[in-house]
């Protein structure tokens, strides 16, 4: 590099990730819920309602993150609108790893996927929460 000047590169665990990346993340899990689901050979059908209840809780939480991602915050009423949705994700995250723990039971699900599966619902909803905590400091003028 000219000028002495050192590029330096950000290790990927230690990049800033926005809400962009959590919306994905949720879609792409409620996408990975879709298809496991669709497996009749695991998810049986005697039990469609309880397959259609993972997904609606998987869509449930992209729908609320998508949501609250996309409220302009700007004064008190549309912070409380956007924390909503940030907490009605964080919930449905809790519905979801429920239900997963009746699936397991119910589908005989392997230990390896129950694990890949909750690991995944508990980062959104981590980040989730880590996101409405940054957000009630970004915005305490509306609190």
């Amino acid at each position: 590099m000219r000028g002495g000047a050192k590029h330096m590169s950000v290790r990927k665990d230690e990049r800033n990730e926005g809400r962009l990346a959590l919306s994905t993340l949720a879609r792409d899990h409620a996408v990975y819920v879709i298809q496991i689901t669709k497996n009749e050979n695991i998810f049986k059908p005697e039990y469609s309602e309880v397959s259609a209840g993972l997904v609606k809780e998987a869509t449930a939480i992209f729908h609320c993150i998508w949501g609250a991602n996309n409220v302009l915050v700007n004064d008190k009423q549309t912070y409380e609108i956007r924390r909503k949705y940030q907490e009605l994700a964080a919930t449905h995250c809790n519905i979801l790893l429920a239900d997963i723990a009746i699936a397991r039971k119910l589908f005989h699900l392997s230990h390896k996927r129950v694990k890949y599966w909750t690991n995944m619902v508990v980062e959104i909803r981590n980040k989730t929460r880590g996101w409405t905590t940054s957000d009630a400091k970004r915005y305490a003028q509306y609190r």
